[in-house]
């Protein structure tokens, strides 16, 4: 997350705030910022004066870094237990634009929240949220706790309607309504031996996951289908559009595939993707189709390579390229149908920093 858009949650905290300023009576309000640590910004007071508080949250200093949720949940409910009450309610607002760096230890500080009766409201931005993480932390029932938007600035739009249920009882609100656009798409994962292990191989794996997460995978006519193609020596279509009806079972299968060893013949799982778009994707106009590749190097063949982009080019396929360490920066270009669909990394550890927009979700007022 960038600066810029550090400040954008800031101001809908801030906005929110002040929405709620006229029914919060004696609440008491606290903000914790986290990245690579979480830091008590605001320690919960009681502020007598909102203007006060709103300026002190404007203010906030941004750090960069990773995305430590369960040191900032942490930090949460240990305040609350600090200060706890009979007869007053616990609140917490969750506003995050990725996946928890240590997703495990979310999870278990998580439980610990929910045991001591906090209700939780959890905020999704963007397209790498992991939406089964959003979904543990949110309250239940979960439809009325967790919310998603596509980028910082759709969050104006949820003002409201967070206002009025963290204040139960006041005005009726819209709603929003968020969901996907159809999709064919492939994943193209790489199972090469640079990649020297099954750990990094699942690194990979792993990070399309998140990708997924954020996909409507369905047998319906507004739902998305997904399959997977790995390479190395050999190309493996290791299951097909139809293959998988729900994002679980999909899911469960890609992190259970194996890591193999050999060469980096991207070329052929090229041409396996172009043979089952031409072969099982839909005819739909409104049903999109996307190839997603991540690799950690470069083709060993590259002439055959360059003969497959140009096949790729004839079609109406949109390609998303990832790079991990020792990538070829020209071939993802190549790979890749437009500059801003290109992604790279250092190391394979960099994936979670990764926040990739495939544009299929999409909100609106209901």
């Amino acid at each position: 997350m960038s600066e810029t858009n550090f400040q954008k949650e800031l101001k809908f905290v801030a906005d929110v705030v002040s929405a709620l300023s006229s029914r919060m009576g004696q609440s008491r309000l606290s903000v914790i910022t986290f990245s690579d640590d979480a830091t008590m910004s605001i320690p919960l007071t009681m502020y007598q004066s909102t203007p006060e508080f709103i300026n002190k949250v404007l203010n906030l200093p941004w750090n960069g870094g990773n995305t430590y949720t369960d040191q900032a949940l942490e930090m949460m409910y240990k305040q609350f237990d600090s200060f706890r009450q009979s007869g007053r309610r616990s609140v917490g607002v969750v506003i995050t634009d990725g996946g928890s760096t240590n997703p495990f230890r979310t999870t278990s500080v998580v439980r610990k929240v929910k045991e001591r009766g906090i209700t939780m409201f959890a905020i999704g931005v963007g397209m790498s949220i992991n939406k089964r993480e959003l979904q543990m932390i949110a309250s239940e029932p979960v439809n009325l706790h967790e919310f998603m938007v596509d980028d910082l600035d759709g969050l104006n739009m949820l003002r409201s309607t967070l206002v009025s249920r963290l204040c139960p009882g006041t005005t009726k609100t819209p709603s929003i309504i968020c969901s996907s656009e159809p999709a064919d798409i492939f994943f193209i994962v790489d199972k090469s031996s640079s990649l020297q292990s099954q750990l990094n191989f699942d690194k990979e794996l792993q990070f399309i996951a998140r990708v997924l997460d954020n996909l409507v995978i369905g047998t319906g006519p507004d739902d998305s289908r997904a399959g997977l193609i790995s390479f190395s020596t050999n190309a493996t279509l290791e299951f097909g559009l139809p293959t998988y009806r729900t994002n679980d079972e999909v899911r469960n299968a890609l992190l259970a595939l194996p890591f193999t060893t050999g060469d980096t013949y991207t070329h052929k799982a090229f041409n396996i993707m172009l043979n089952e778009f031409a072969n099982t994707a839909r005819r739909d106009p409104r049903v999109r189709k996307i190839g997603f590749i991540v690799t950690d190097g470069q083709s060993t063949d590259p002439n055959s390579l360059r003969a497959s982009i140009a096949r790729l080019k004839q079609t109406d396929i949109e390609m998303y390229a990832v790079g991990a360490g020792t990538f070829n920066s020209e071939e993802l270009k190549m790979m890749a149908s437009k500059p801003t669909n290109v992604f790279k990394v250092d190391e394979l550890d960099d994936l979670r920093t990764i926040s990739v927009e495939l544009n299929l979700k999409k909100c609106k007022v209901a």
